[in-house]
């Protein structure tokens, strides 16, 4: 197995790993965020909490390998574009999920602070977290489609996979990105959810994604456009 074997295997695995780590996040974490007393029911499923939102870190850490990963690659074909992927999806997006996480383990602390005085306005902070990750995943939505756009624009130029699922990847992109700046602007600015209204507009990007891992794990990139990038790159290794 060669070095781009190896990569393509490796990023097909890392999308794998933080599609399942945020699936399994959101089953943790959903019960106890539709409480009817949330967020002050957080300390009742302190451990649960606790490990979903570290799965959600999980998911962030691994899908901001992906362009690191691909960067030694894509870079053969431009530079400035595979950088931002690095920049976007990998350095940016990884700073939301983690402020994101820091502010969802912040309501555990409100809520314990509130079962033991009842304050009011400790009530206040934890409506103002929550409507902190909210913003915060929308930002993280909006910098995760630009890099993922730019992603997929150097694959679809570079013939590394095929170009429909260089394609679907760029529409879903744009897709990703209206339904994030449409939230924006929406009462109450709340991030969108998969299942429902603008929301669905995520949906062809969450399966590209995995179409994209498998492919990467039983295809890899296409042998023929790896030489032409060793031809027009001749330190590019093989």
């Amino acid at each position: 197995m060669n070095t781009y074997r190896k990569t393509a295997v490796i990023v097909g695995i890392l999308f794998i790993m933080g599609t399942v780590s945020g699936i399994l996040a959101g089953a943790l974490t959903a019960p106890i965020r539709a409480g009817g007393t949330y967020p002050l029911n957080v300390d009742a499923s302190e451990t649960q909490w606790i490990i979903g939102w570290l799965l959600v870190l999980l998911m962030g850490l691994s899908l901001a390998m992906v362009p690191v990963m691909l960067y030694p690659i894509l870079r053969k074909q431009n530079e400035v574009l595979a950088f931002g992927g690095v920049l976007f999806r990998g350095v940016f997006e990884a700073i939301g999920e983690i402020l994101l996480v820091i502010s969802m383990l912040l309501l555990l602390t409100v809520s314990e602070i509130y079962a033991q005085s009842g304050a009011a306005d400790v009530q206040l902070l934890g409506s103002v977290l929550i409507a902190s990750g909210e913003w915060m995943q929308i930002i993280a939505g909006i910098v995760f489609s630009i890099g993922t756009l730019m992603i997929f624009a150097l694959f679809y130029q570079t013939r590394l996979i095929p170009r429909w699922l260089s394609a679907w990847g760029m529409i879903g992109a744009v897709l990703y990105f209206v339904a994030k700046i449409a939230s924006m602007f929406a009462p109450l600015h709340t991030a969108p959810l998969i299942e429902s209204g603008i929301g669905r507009l995520m949906i062809p990007t969450a399966i590209q994604e995995m179409v994209f891992a498998v492919w990467m794990i039983m295809k890899g990139f296409n042998p023929a456009a790896i030489s032409a990038l060793s031809a027009s790159q001749p330190e590019l290794e093989a």
